[in-house]
């Protein structure tokens, strides 16, 4: 991400749509791993009607510090058939908020790798350059604590 708006590829914003194909659910190289905070492990296990050890030990694991939903996996466990997401309203910002991530924001990955997996990447609604770039610092601020709390996460949310 650019720190000025000259010069961006995207000046003329991003498309993107949710179309509910489950593609982003899936598994492919990098994009492997979901990372939860604590809050979203605990609104998860909630959400099923679990302890957050319960869920814990069904559905994540700690690595390097970082609690993820259990790797190796073709595709979210939380993925049903219809392609729709079974904690939809309880997960995670980084599902939230894909596919404006920073790491998406570099030309040759949004047209190498997002659009070829994400239909409404494609031909979604244009979202401003300024709006993607405050999604993807905001969730790169929630991930590094660096901001206490996300809009929506809030207990009754």
């Amino acid at each position: 991400m650019t720190d000025e708006s000259k010069g961006r590829w995207y000046e003329d914003g991003l498309p993107f749509s949710c179309t509910a194909c489950g593609n982003c659910c899936k598994s492919r190289g990098e994009y492997s791993h979901v990372y939860l905070r604590e809050e979203e492990a605990e609104r998860m296990a909630s959400h099923l009607n679990l302890t957050l050890e319960a869920f814990m030990d069904a559905h994540a694991q700690i690595d390097e510090g970082w609690i993820i939903l259990k790797p190796g996996l073709t595709q979210c466990a939380f993925l049903q058939e219809d392609g729709k997401c079974g904690v939809y309203e309880a997960r995670p910002v980084q599902c939230r908020t894909w596919p404006f991530w920073d790491v998406n924001l570099k030309q040759e990955t949004w047209e190498g790798e997002v659009n070829p997996t994400c239909p409404g990447s494609r031909t979604g609604q244009v979202h401003s350059a300024e709006r993607v770039e405050a999604i993807a610092k905001a969730t790169e601020d929630w991930y590094e604590d660096r901001i206490e709390t996300w809009p929506g996460l809030e207990p009754g949310a």
